[in-house]
């Protein structure tokens, strides 16, 4: 199921929100070795363990509001607790250095097959000038409410499924992980896209 997430600014990020099953992974993994589907399944793993363990925070019963501030102190209350709960948290603690070559990978695999230059037109025109500066546990960097772009389906099927409330972002080349409830990067990709 695809959804875009409600958050404003002339900066446009890609992002798409997947709910669902996290082992599975895209239709075109089938085609990466056995030890990059192992490497993406724990992957997947991690994600789920996030997921269960973060969301379980009390801070985490935001009620539904119309009320942009009210949303954002939400969020932010809810970034502290995960925050404090992840005090040790750095770049790659989920795109480690195997996990980090398996996207990148697979993701060049799909941008130099028969798609990829549709793929590549598509993230242009999704994001232009869109900045790739993401700090592991800040604020993701979508200022004062902007929608957030989708991820094009295409990218999307190569990669690892997320459970509800984790979602992937591209800005320029780099991939990260959004935590969409807390509106916060968990972890980020560099030079994910060549």
């Amino acid at each position: 199921m695809l959804r875009t997430a409600g958050v404003f600014s002339t900066m446009t990020i890609a992002c798409i929100f997947v709910l669902g099953p996290v082992p599975c992974l895209g239709s075109q993994a089938a085609a990466a070795s056995a030890s990059d589907q192992k490497v993406l399944s724990d992957f997947s793993k991690k994600a789920q363990n996030y997921a269960s363990k973060e969301h379980m925070l009390t801070q985490d019963k935001m009620k539904p509001t119309a009320d942009v501030a009210k949303l954002q102190q939400q969020r932010k209350q809810l970034r502290d607790a995960v925050q404090q709960s992840r005090s040790n948290a750095r770049q790659g603690d989920f795109f480690s250095a195997e996990v980090a070559e398996a996207f990148r990978t697979t993701l060049q695999k799909l941008l130099s097959g028969p798609d990829g230059k549709k793929i590549r037109a598509s993230l242009d025109h999704a994001e232009p000038g869109a900045p790739a500066e993401f700090k592991v546990d800040g604020e993701f960097p979508n200022q004062n409410g902007q929608p957030i772009q989708s991820v094009p389906p295409t990218v999307l099927k190569v990669l690892p499924e997320l459970p509800k409330g984790l979602e992937y972002c591209i800005a320029g080349k780099t991939l990260a992980l959004r935590d969409s409830v807390a509106n916060m990067v968990v972890d980020y990709l560099p030079n994910a896209l060549q």
